[in-house]
């Protein structure tokens, strides 16, 4: 969003007086973003986001288990959705590739990127089809590949994860026909793959979101945020407006809310994730009723800041479709520097 404090600065003037964009400037915080590669080359080991990783031999696609209790996640759903997520279990298919990360590119970067592995790629992969009922440990995997370059290859779909893309695109075919709507493109995304788009990082400054940890933690954004007076409420709808107008210049109308990044402080679509992630892990359900969160909410709020965002993911900018929601991958600091990618949460959001 920011290359600098200057840069911020410089920007901001436009929208805030001086002291509203010193407040904004205080509380920036270092963030990678993705930018398509110059080039739109793949490069093996490469930062990408979509298309199939680069795995060396011996390393498998990973696969997601059957759970042992399917019924309790389907009824998570309307009747729809549970039996789609029955029959998608039973045929125990492959996680949908969502990003690959060169961990060399991203060290070069600085910032929150030291706390990564020096080498090797972080390669993530998510149960789109029944992940948004299922946040936790068993609807992600991430993998850490620090195996040299020169040994890895370029993966091709396993037969039947491409075979289960294939059919969802024809049944939105078959809809679309229903409307007279155009059928989607060969390429288009699917809850099961993403089409390849090789990136690149870059180290920026971003505020953080009016509903995260990092804005909480900053007394006099704090402060400004929740002010009454009228001079003062403008501020609230400029901070806000900040976010929707940088995100037009920086990606482009066309794209929107494309939020897309590793590490830094997460953008939610409801609350800050790291509270759904602690409740994930410590209760190991989806969701408190109300009367247990305020019983807990202490002790869960408590347990937020052990959580760090590792790697958010827009929905929409996967598919390249006009999908919702946002996929966040959350990991406890001691966990990240234990390098325990195995204990990576996933947790889902959509407004």
């Amino acid at each position: 969003m920011f290359d600098s404090p200057a840069d911020a600065y410089a920007q901001l003037a436009q929208h805030f007086t001086r002291p509203q964009a010193e407040i904004v400037v205080a509380a920036l915080v270092p963030t990678l973003v993705f930018r398509p590669s110059p080039k739109g080359e793949a490069r093996l080991g490469g930062t990408r986001i979509g298309g199939t990783p680069d795995l060396p031999p011996g390393v498998a696609w990973p696969r997601r288990a059957k759970p042992a209790d399917i019924e309790a996640i389907a009824r998570r759903g309307n009747a729809e959705a549970g039996e789609e997520m029955r029959q998608h279990f039973r045929k125990e298919l492959p996680y949908a590739f969502f990003a690959q990360v060169d961990l060399t590119e991203a060290r070069g970067q600085g910032g929150p990127a030291a706390a990564l592995p020096e080498q090797g790629r972080l390669l993530f992969f998510y149960d789109l089809l029944a992940g948004p009922w299922d946040n936790g440990t068993e609807s992600v995997r991430v993998l850490w590949d620090d195996s040299p370059r020169e040994g890895l290859s370029a993966q091709t779909f396993p037969p039947d994860l491409a075979a289960a893309a294939e059919a969802h695109r024809a049944e939105i075919a078959k809809i679309n026909r229903q409307f007279k709507l155009p059928a989607p493109e060969p390429d288009s995304g699917t809850p099961y793959d993403g089409p390849s788009r090789p990136m690149s990082l870059h180290l920026t400054l971003r505020p953080p979101a009016v509903e995260s940890l990092e804005a909480e933690a900053k007394p006099a954004l704090k402060a400004a945020l929740a002010a009454k007076g009228e001079g003062e409420a403008s501020f609230r709808d400029a901070y806000q407006e900040l976010f929707s107008r940088t995100f037009d210049t920086y990606y482009g109308a066309a794209n929107a809310g494309r939020r897309n990044q590793l590490l830094g402080s997460p953008l939610p679509e409801q609350s800050d994730p790291r509270f759904e992630a602690e409740v994930a892990s410590r209760f190991g359900v989806q969701y408190l009723d109300r009367e247990a969160i305020e019983v807990h909410r202490a002790g869960i709020e408590a347990a937020m800041p052990t959580w760090r965002l590792l790697l958010q993911i827009d929905v929409g900018d996967h598919q390249q479709e006009s999908a919702e929601g946002t996929v966040y991958f959350l990991i406890r600091g001691s966990d990240l520097g234990e390098r325990r990618f195995d204990r990576v949460v996933a947790v889902y959001q959509q407004t």
